[in-house]
């Protein structure tokens, strides 16, 4: 499947036209990763957003020297992750691995910022896809949240 037809099938990517598009694919790379692997981890430089095309990948917090990793999340295919090192210049914040053999589109932050510092149209259709993404992210996390509330609420009566 050529990269073009990949993107056109992530929100992320969804409202860009065919010239927009062009020019998005010419900036991604495309990766295979095996079950298992670690495509990132915690503490790592957030150096790219990438796009799971195929398989589920786990998102992982780390533990201490007391606590097992958790995870805390699973993605599964058009759906991203590393987005947020399009837009802060720190580290990752969590670990991914790979939980089935993935298909990915990775896209190198440096060429992303170019690429929308010189077309804004590209950059608001981007960012305004974005904003849902990241809504949705976190009306879902705020439910979770609500109920291990509960949870712990009732396990201490």
């Amino acid at each position: 499947m050529q990269v073009i037809e990949i993107l056109r099938e992530i929100d992320l990517f969804r409202h860009l036209n065919n010239t927009e598009m062009i020019k998005m694919s010419r900036i991604c790379q495309k990766v295979a990763v095996k079950a298992g692997k670690v495509i990132f981890k915690a503490g790592d430089p957030g150096d790219a957003l990438y796009c799971l095309h195929k398989g589920r990948v786990e998102v992982i917090k780390p533990g201490d020297k007391d606590e097992p990793e958790e995870v805390v999340y699973e993605l599964g295919e058009n759906e991203i992750f590393g987005e947020m090192a399009m837009f802060e210049d720190m580290p990752r914040s969590a670990t991914i691995r790979a939980k089935t053999d993935c298909s990915l589109i990775r896209i190198p932050r440096d060429y992303f910022e170019k690429m929308i510092g010189g077309d804004k149209e590209i950059a608001l259709k981007i960012y305004q896809a974005l904003n849902l993404i990241l809504t949705h992210r976190l009306r879902d996390t705020t439910e979770r949240l609500a109920i291990a509330n509960r949870i712990i609420r009732a396990s201490s009566r």
